[in-house]
């Protein structure tokens, strides 16, 4: 089954499941991972920091879905020390973010300048995402979502460890467009397939007739522990967009400034908690169940949650700030990062149910086009006043749909 919904099989068929106590606990090393990437954009934000911000964060974002998949597929067989032995690989790559980006971003090249978190990040990340892709049991293909069992990526990755520095981080990236193109481009049923052929045609040349020939299955993920996965894993990064501004506004002058502008973050965080919990499905606003293929659910599930986390970066920002005007690449990643929210809402919307032209239009002109705006337009308008706006977008989003679905899924 590819899709995210279990329509078709007979009531029954299925017996509901819910994630364990221990896929639970993995998923807090996600808390790690998310606020030591907003080290990254904490330095000069320009396009360097956010294209090392998108790197890093894929790969953090690769290795979660690598064992999260594990984990939905071996179901009650899942081996709980793999998961353990996976949460302190991406605790290792956590650790090793700030001081990643110090060298990358920072006086790296100056005195004290050190290429062990580069390796140390490196090679947690290719030991993790090797190790997970290993966990499924012999002669399984995960059909739904490949690339976890696929290590072209990893190559480049794996010869960073011994390049200069200028091209350290380079290959890390081509590492990562790679295993998007796989995802792009590689189809289970094919990757099932290509192995089959090559078992059978290493089994007619053996000499050994008493060796049985390996048998090689598919397996599918189950949609609807995967949905609550998905959901989960954006309740986990609003929450730790919650932790930021927490951190931000205990170190802020005490005001009814501070109030209102905490208050205003908090219900920025909250309308997204809506729309992509609440109202949506498996983390993403706008989703309905059964209606996209597994795999552009989690490929769109990790631009949310990548955006996501921008959005608390930026809202620290305005916290720290209060009523002055953001500098402009601040304004602009705040803005920014709400437009693109309400664009990715638009497309799995337009994927799920095709919701007709006139909610296309207000999901465009009023989650898209305000927030552009915005940032073209709000460099004299305090950062407090700039969230208050994107709040009053959220809630008009948050009635729309109301009205549209007058009882949601959670």
């Amino acid at each position: 089954m590819s899709d995210l919904d279990t329509a078709g099989e007979p009531e029954g068929a299925r017996l509901e499941r819910h994630a364990s106590w221990a896929e639970l606990f993995f998923d807090l090393v996600a808390v790690a991972g998310v606020g030591t990437l907003a080290h990254v954009l904490e330095t000069e934000l320009d396009a360097a920091a956010l294209g090392l911000y998108a790197v890093l964060f894929l790969a953090f974002w690769l290795t979660w879905t690598t064992f999260m998949l594990y984990g939905n597929v071996a179901a009650g067989q899942t081996r709980v020390i793999r998961l353990l032995a996976g949460m302190f690989g991406l605790g290792v790559m956590a650790a090793s973010v700030p001081r990643v980006a110090h060298e990358v971003l920072g006086a790296g090249h100056g005195e004290g300048h050190s290429t062990l978190p580069l390796t140390a990040f490196t090679i947690a990340y290719v030991v993790t995402r090797v190790y997970g892709g290993h966990s499924w049991s012999r002669g399984e293909i995960l059909l739904d979502f490949p690339v976890v069992q696929y290590s072209l990526g990893l190559l480049p990755w794996i010869v960073s460890i011994w390049a200069d520095d200028d091209w350290k981080v380079a290959l890390w990236a081509l590492g990562v467009v790679l295993d998007l193109l796989v995802i792009l481009v590689l189809s289970g049923p094919q990757m099932l397939a290509g192995v089959r052929a090559r078992v059978s045609e290493r089994w007619r040349t053996t000499k050994d007739r008493d060796v049985r020939m390996p048998v090689i299955r598919g397996v599918s993920v189950d949609p609807e522990h995967l949905a609550e996965r998905l959901g989960l894993f954006v309740i986990i990064v609003l929450g730790e967009s919650v932790i930021q501004i927490v951190n931000a506004a205990a170190d802020a002058h005490y005001g009814s400034g501070l109030l209102i502008t905490g208050l205003a973050a908090f219900l920025l965080l909250a309308s997204i908690f809506a729309l992509s919990v609440v109202y949506g499905h498996a983390g993403l606003p706008h989703l309905r169940a059964g209606h996209i293929p597994t795999r552009a659910a989690i490929g769109l599930h990790c631009l949310v949650t990548g955006v996501i986390a921008t959005v608390a970066v930026s809202l620290a920002a305005v916290i720290e700030h209060g009523s002055e005007p953001l500098d402009d690449p601040v304004r602009w990643l705040l803005c920014g990062a709400v437009a693109t929210y309400f664009a990715l809402g638009v497309v799995t919307g337009l994927l799920s149910e095709g919701p007709g032209l006139r909610p296309t239009l207000v999901w465009v002109v009023t989650g898209i086009v305000v927030p552009l705006l915005l940032g073209a337009f709000g460099g004299d308008r305090g950062g407090r006043n700039v969230v208050i706006c994107l709040v009053l977008v959220m809630l008009a989003h948050l009635v729309f749909e109301h009205r549209r679905s007058p009882r949601p899924a959670g």
